[in-house]
């Protein structure tokens, strides 16, 4: 394999790609070569989907005991055995400390056969309300950035969730407003957020419909990228244009600061 540069691109890049190891210059030129081969772009958001997963069986039983693992909830067969083989890279992970990158590879359900989770109307609410607000240019939101503490206090109070607006300007990324909009004939919130050259994000917030708990899940349609994960009685889903790197940082900028409330 061989990027823009004419320099290989190995597997061990591509696991640092994932792993966020690689310098900046290097993981563009990477990145370029992924955009022009779509089935390992495919697999490479595989590894991070899978990541994610791991991570956060990790996070809710890193001090527990083995027997603490959850039964396994997935179907089908990986390339390195299924979920049998993600316990014991669990079962290694508390006894050695770590369970992310080499050892996390491929052990996961690639996404197409990760069973259904109920959370489908997630995916489609987010992209609808980003592609009908997006580019919007007098009424984007209801209520604009000027008024922060007013905004999140009402729609805290209409989606039953107090919150705050997350602070993305490390990612370049400020807060335009929100809006209050149904989402499954329940109140939802919407964030949008816009950098410098005019690319714009929004986070939907939604009463979940039922659907369990799940971990990051990637999508595309329309092309539009959408993150999203189901947190207890709330959903969660962060869309836009944007490349899958720059809309995992924010999401996982998001998900911290949402954990952290």
């Amino acid at each position: 394999m061989t990027s823009e540069t004419g320099n290989p691109v190995s597997e061990d890049e591509l696991h640092a790609l994932v792993d966020r190891r690689l310098d900046v210059d290097r993981a563009a030129q990477v990145r370029a070569y992924l955009d022009a081969d779509g089935e390992l772009a495919n697999e490479v958001e595989n590894w991070r989907t899978n990541d994610a997963a791991l991570s956060e069986i990790l996070s809710a039983y890193a001090y527990g005991e083995a027997s603490d693992i959850p039964a396994p909830t997935r179907v089908g067969s990986s390339r390195f055995g299924g979920w049998p083989a993600m316990a014991a890279a669990v079962l290694v992970a508390f006894g050695l400390g770590g369970g992310s990158g080499y050892l996390a590879r491929g052990m996961a359900q690639p996404a197409g056969q990760v069973a259904d989770t109920g959370s489908g109307w997630l995916e489609v609410a987010a992209r609808d309300v980003f592609l009908t607000y997006v580019r919007e240019v007098r009424h984007p939101v209801e209520v604009d950035a000027s008024e922060r503490d007013h905004l999140v206090n009402w729609l805290g109070n209409r989606i039953e969730k107090p919150f705050t607006a997350p602070s993305l300007g490390d990612l370049g990324f400020e807060l335009v407003g929100g809006r209050l909009l149904p989402v499954g004939g329940k109140p939802g919130a919407m964030l949008m957020y816009e950098n410098a050259q005019g690319d714009r994000a929004t986070i939907l917030m939604a009463r979940n419909a039922g659907a369990r708990d799940t971990a990051f899940q990637f999508s595309q349609d329309l092309g539009v990228n959408t993150f999203r994960w189901i947190d207890g009685p709330l959903a969660y889903a962060i869309s836009g244009f944007l490349d899958r790197g720059s809309l995992e940082d924010i999401s996982r900028e998001v998900y911290a600061h949402f954990e952290n409330i």
